[in-house]
C-alpha cells in the first residue's frame, strides 16, 4: 500500500462521525477500567468505653491477608489489625476473646490490675466477632483495621460494555466506508484528468512554437 492510500484512508476514517464516536466511547470505558481496577488502602476505626458488668461483641470484618508474595499476585486484601486496650481505673479486670463464626473462640487475652494492652489481629482473618467481658473497673478500645480494596469495581461493568460497544461500532463504521484504498475507477480517473492536463500543456507548446516560426519568416533573414 502506498502512503497516499494510506493518507487517504486515514482520511476517510476520521471524517467519519461514527468512528469518531466509536473512538470517544472507547477513551470512556478505558478510563472507567482504569479507576475500577485501582486499589485504595482503607482504614476502618471504631473505639468505645465499657463499664463493669458489660458483656458485648463487635464485628471483626476482617478479610483474607494481602500477601504481595503470593503465586496469584493478588493486590487486595488486609494488610494489618489492631485492638488496643486501656484500663481507665486501676483495678479494671476484663477478658477479650476473637470468636469464629461458630461461636468457637480463637484465642483471649485478659487484662487485670489496669494494664493496657495492644493486639495484633492481623493472623485472627478468620475470626467473626470480638467479646468483650468486663469484670471489674472501666475498659476503652480501639480497633483498626487497614486494607487494600476497590471501591470503585463496580465500574467494571459499564466499562466493559463501552469498550464492546466501542468494538463493535468500529467494525460496522469501518464495513459501511467500504474499502480504505483508492479503487480502480478513482485511479482510472485520476490519470484521465493527469493526461488532459498533459495534453493542454503539449497543445499550448506546439502553439507557441508555431507563432515563432510565423514571427521568424515574416522578419526575413538576420544580416
Amino acid at each position: 500500500m502506498k502512503l497516499s492510500d494510506i493518507g487517504h484512508a486515514l482520511v476517510r476514517i476520521f471524517k467519519n462521525r461514527d468512528v469518531l464516536l466509536t473512538i470517544v466511547l472507547f477513551g470512556v470505558g478505558l478510563l472507567l477500567a482504569s479507576v475500577a481496577s485501582g486499589r485504595v488502602l482503607e482504614e476502618r476505626v471504631e473505639g468505645d468505653t465499657l463499664e463493669e458488668g458489660d458483656d458485648i461483641k463487635i464485628e471483626a470484618k476482617l478479610s483474607r491477608p494481602y500477601d504481595d508474595e503470593s503465586d496469584d499476585g493478588s493486590e487486595l486484601g488486609l494488610k494489618n489489625a489492631t485492638l488496643e486496650l486501656r484500663s481507665e481505673t486501676e483495678n479494671t479486670k476484663a477478658n477479650i476473646s476473637i470468636l469464629l463464626p461458630d461461636g468457637h473462640s480463637m484465642n483471649s487475652w485478659e487484662i487485670k490490675e489496669g494494664e493496657n494492652k495492644t493486639i495484633d489481629l492481623t493472623e485472627y482473618h478468620r475470626g467473626e466477632h470480638i467479646k468483650f467481658e468486663i469484670e471489674e473497673g472501666r475498659l476503652s478500645y480501639t480497633y483498626t483495621v487497614n486494607e487494600y480494596t476497590q471501591p470503585y469495581y463496580f465500574l467494571s461493568i459499564p466499562a466493559f460494555i463501552l469498550l464492546a460497544l466501542s468494538l463493535i461500532f468500529i467494525i460496522r463504521a469501518v464495513a459501511l466506508m467500504g474499502p480504505l484504498t483508492v479503487d480502480k475507477e478513482e485511479k482510472d480517473k485520476k490519470r484521465k484528468n493527469q493526461k488532459v492536463v498533459e495534453g493542454i500543456l503539449k497543445d499550448r507548446g506546439e502553439e507557441g512554437n508555431r507563432e515563432k516560426r510565423e514571427k521568424e519568416r515574416h522578419q526575413g533573414p538576420k544580416r
